[in-house]
């Protein structure tokens, strides 16, 4: 007779006849059967599948079937990076088992569940750290693993450590718990309800409201602290202890309030919602405090006086996004208006005195007591600009470029390098109201195809003993602003440029040119860092960028930044004057002044303007003529005459100069068919003779004078330049 098996674990039931002399191998493999089923497995589990097997699904006669799945407790091992799906092997095994989930998390995302399978009937999961008691119905193709304890009727439990129940609890008894108590998981609750004696009164968590709620008769009395994380409807409560509250309290219902009142710890001190005046009230010297920790803000009103206190490190604000802000006094009385985009005004009894506009300021009554505008001297000379509304032209009023230096309007130089491009400097009779002149760059040569070289500048150069208000290279140094007023004949971009030249420092930024006439404000940020020189040699150089190459554009712009001298960064971004002979560049009323504000432009006097233009040049020109225009006896020059000739000795005449100059100038001269370093000779009865040598000149820095030596003239015609440039 042949042999059978056990459907549970295969164990070998030996038929009459079979295994003759087998008998105690067999049973002795039947016996480890039995020793699996009474103990203990740890299963090692890795990646996310892993069958278990309880026993071959066709065990053979005489053969060893000894399977993890024999063991009756077992224990899951092993480090996982996700779930894992165990299945329980074969699907027609029926059999029960201690499941223990000790798995740890290889991925740092876990940790990670056990799922038990069998066939296509019900799972079990087991989450991480947690035993489960479950059977296996052996159904084949539909076999389920299910949960032993899913419906445990208990007399009396008694439960030492931490209980988890993941399905429905009816208790029927007494209950007494020594931990916590947890019913569900996070996002996934369930009802829970306390009767009461009696009928209709109970207490319901109702987990699909997210509400703890009191029903019928039920009533809830509190002996210490109570805390409440959501909504609350109380009828009436006097509350004596500590109470937080960590979701909306609400104290009546809309157009039903009662009034609310919290007390200090000092007496006659509370703070009281008054539902009859609709009103928060604070009583004296309860403060309303805002910004912990510190009481950066603090509101508060004594018997007397009210105080608005900010004890804060930052700045106090008062906003107003939609209307204006008003500071009154008596109720009606305005003390100050401040009006969204227009004007701020402050009033003396009622009255406007001091309100601003987009044009400036305007005072109404006098102003007593001001010593400084722009944190500088009223009176004296705010502007630092030589010749900023372009009056004087000493060297004429149309100069075409021929090299770089002085051209026409005094005090500007040209700098024009490398470049085909060409242009005339004028004084132009074009400006804005109240300038009746400005210096034009007229292109008379376009140049297109610029080198990496190129560049055309318009310089003024200030002395650094001129300079030393400014404070630069100091922890006081003065932010300064230019500003200026210029037109082109279309829209471009130039560059204007501060040249610390003591130091090699150079701050940028650009402005705009249209068709009309533009005010541009340029506020220089001050500098700490390097100080100019206290002499009369050259410090800074304001310059107007207005053609430049590669060698001065391909750098990176930063505005209003004082930086080492890059020449890649000089000329980032800007048009070229040079791109058609139709353009020009037109400016005026260039001042430079301290201060962050630009005001309005410092009108001098022409003779004013022409006594600071003298210091670097004199000439014996009329204002307006070009330097080497017609030389007569009578027309732009000077004469020295001593009566008589002059055969023996020296003959010479000083000339002194209407203004000190810089520095000992360089004298030039010219005779009357305008030869450079000569004279015209004047004899009595033998006309004039030009191109006569000068013996010697001589000159100071208040005057000159040009020497002949044993001649017989009975004297000399001459025209002059006197320069002393920086």
């Amino acid at each position: 007779m042949a042999s059978t098996f056990t459907t549970g674990f295969g164990i070998e039931k030996i038929g009459s006849g079979e295994q003759s002399g087998a008998w105690g191998t067999t049973t002795n493999h039947n016996l480890d059967i039995l020793d699996r089923i009474a103990s203990y497995k740890a299963v090692a589990l890795s990646g996310t599948t892993h069958t278990l097997t309880v026993r071959e699904a066709s065990p053979g006669s005489g053969t060893e079937n000894l399977q993890d799945g024999m063991y009756r407790v077992i224990k899951f091992t092993g480090a996982l990076g996700a779930n894992n799906t165990v299945t329980i092997a074969p699907n027609t095994a029926p059999a029960y088992f201690i499941f223990e989930n000790a798995t740890t998390d290889s991925a740092s995302s876990g940790p990670y569940s056990v799922i038990l399978t069998q066939g296509s009937g019900a799972n079990i999961t087991i989450q991480n750290g947690k035993n489960a008691i479950v059977y296996c119905d052996g159904a084949g193709s539909g076999a389920a693993v299910v949960n032993a304890l899913s419906d445990l009727q208990i007399a009396t439990l008694e439960v030492t450590g931490a209980a988890t129940i993941d399905g429905v609890v009816t208790l029927g008894g007494a209950s007494q718990f020594h931990s916590t108590v947890t019913v569900g998981a996070d996002d996934t609750g369930y009802d829970v309800k306390f009767f009461g004696a009696t009928s209709g009164a109970h207490m319901l968590w109702d987990e699909s409201a997210d509400d703890l709620k009191l029903v019928g008769a039920a009533g809830l009395t509190v002996a210490g602290n109570i805390d409440v994380d959501g909504t609350t409807n109380l009828d009436a409560v006097d509350i004596d202890g500590a109470v937080q509250i960590d979701a909306t309290l609400s104290v009546g219902v809309d157009d039903t309030g009662y009034d609310v009142k919290f007390f200090g710890a000092t007496a006659s001190r509370y703070l009281l919602w008054d539902e009859s005046a609709d009103s928060l009230l604070f009583s004296d010297n309860a403060k309303a405090v805002f910004g912990q920790p510190g009481n950066d803000l603090q509101i508060v009103h004594d018997t007397n006086n009210s105080f608005i206190t900010d004890a804060g490190t930052g700045n106090l604000y008062l906003d107003s996004n939609a209307g204006n802000i008003y500071l009154r006094v008596n109720a009606s009385e305005n003390a100050l208006e401040a009006v969204g985009d227009g004007a701020v005004t402050l009033y003396h009894n009622g009255s406007p005195k001091i309100a601003t506009s987009a044009a400036g300021v305007t005072v109404t009554g006098g102003v007593t007591g001001v010593t400084g505008i722009n944190s500088g001297q009223i009176g004296g000379r705010r502007n630092i600009v030589y010749n900023g509304a372009m009056k004087v032209a000493q060297r004429g009023t149309s100069v075409a470029w021929a090299a770089n230096g002085y051209l026409a309007l005094d005090r500007y130089s040209i700098t024009n390098t490398a470049t085909a491009g060409r242009f005339t400097m004028k004084q132009t009779a074009d400006g804005p109201p109240g300038f009746a002149n400005c210096l034009e760059l007229d292109v008379t040569t376009a140049d297109t195809s610029i080198a990496a070289g190129e560049n055309l500048i318009l310089n003024q150069e200030f002395e650094g003993q001129d300079l030393q208000q400014l404070k630069k290279g100091t922890g006081s140094a003065e932010i300064i602003t230019i500003s200026f007023y210029v037109k082109g004949n279309g829209n471009a971009t130039y560059m204007c440029e501060l040249f610390d030249r003591d130091n090699t420092r150079l701050l940028h930024n650009q402005f705009a040119v249209t068709s009309s006439w533009n005010r541009i404000e340029l506020s220089i940020t001050a500098d700490t860092t390097g100080a100019f020189d206290d002499d009369n040699a050259k410090s800074l150089t304001l310059s107007f960028w207005l053609h430049a190459g590669t060698d001065f554009t391909s750098g990176t712009y930063t505005a209003n930044t004082w930086a080492g001298k890059v020449n890649a960064n000089r000329a980032v971004g800007i048009s070229s004057l040079y791109s058609s002979t139709d353009n020009y560049f037109r400016i005026t009323g260039i001042q430079m002044e301290i201060g962050s504000t630009a005001t309005e432009f410092e009108h001098r006097t022409f003779g004013d303007e022409l006594a600071s233009c003298q210091r670097y040049l004199q000439s014996s020109w009329s204002q307006g003529s070009a330097i080497g225009s017609t030389v007569s006896s009578t027309a732009n020059s000077v004469q020295q005459s001593w009566g008589s000739s002059n055969s023996g000795g020296i003959a010479g005449q000083a000339f002194v100069l209407p203004v000190t100059m810089r520095a000992i100038p360089t004298l030039v001269t010219f005779d009357m068919a305008l030869n450079t370093g000569k004279v015209t000779a004047m004899n009595a009865g033998a006309g004039e003779t030009n191109d006569v040598a000068v013996n010697q000149n001589y000159t100071t820095t208040n005057m000159f004078q040009v020497r002949m030596y044993n001649n017989s003239q009975h004297g000399i015609v001459f025209a002059y330049t006197l320069s002393a440039e920086l």
